[in-house]
């Protein structure tokens, strides 16, 4: 099985990568992908520009040597639906099962997706916790396991809750610590980036 884990990724940062690291390892993924959005339908305006957090994506695997990125959203100049990266993917990789991965403020809020109710049919869902966030009852037609190894009994329509360790980091916290504004974000504006984002995205960031 394949991993796509999608998201603006606006910037991306350890929380991010750390999850994916452990989450190809925990699943025993033969490939994880971060798969970045264009335009991203469900949030305001993005802060930083495709092409820029196209290169932060690329510098901060350099560490991360396990992952991949797939640019099928990114490069398509339209707002990005999951029901057709699911599509693209499925004809992408016909003979391979893949897992759609998102967080649990993102798979509560599944039913605001377009064709939503479709997703099962094209893929397995794994579920990342986020801190403060409890799992609602819906299911969104996927049926919920609670051993990994079922994952790879069926091509798709199954639902995987992850134990994955929780990373209380968000990319609205890095950028009200790069701009100063500890208002928009828990974390002080002081804190030390270092501990949040790969020394390659300081590094760029810093010259933008």
């Amino acid at each position: 099985m394949i991993g796509f884990f999608g998201g603006s990724f606006d910037p991306v940062h350890l929380g991010h990568l750390n999850s994916a690291q452990q989450l190809k390892k925990q699943l025993n993924l033969t490939q994880l992908f971060l798969m970045p959005c264009h335009t991203p339908v469900h949030k305001k305006c993005l802060t930083f520009s495709t092409q820029q957090r196209l290169e932060m994506l690329e510098i901060a695997i350099e560490n991360f040597p396990e992952l991949s990125i797939d640019t099928g959203e990114i490069t398509q100049p339209v707002a990005s639906y999951t029901i057709d990266s699911l599509k693209r993917i499925a004809k992408q990789y016909p003979q391979q099962s893949f897992g759609l991965i998102i967080g649990m403020d993102s798979f509560n809020q599944l039913s605001s997706w377009k064709n939503y109710q479709t997703f099962w049919q094209y893929c397995h869902l794994i579920v990342v916790g986020r801190p403060g966030q409890e799992k609602i009852a819906d299911t969104y037609n996927f049926t919920q396991v609670k051993n990994k190894a079922a994952l790879n009994n069926q091509a798709s329509g199954l639902v995987y809750f992850s134990q994955t360790k929780l990373y209380d980091i968000s990319s609205s916290d890095i950028r009200g610590i790069l701009f100063n504004d500890a208002s928009s974000g828990k974390i002080p504006a002081q804190s030390n980036l270092a501990e949040l984002l790969p020394i390659g995205v300081i590094n760029y960031l810093k010259k933008l």
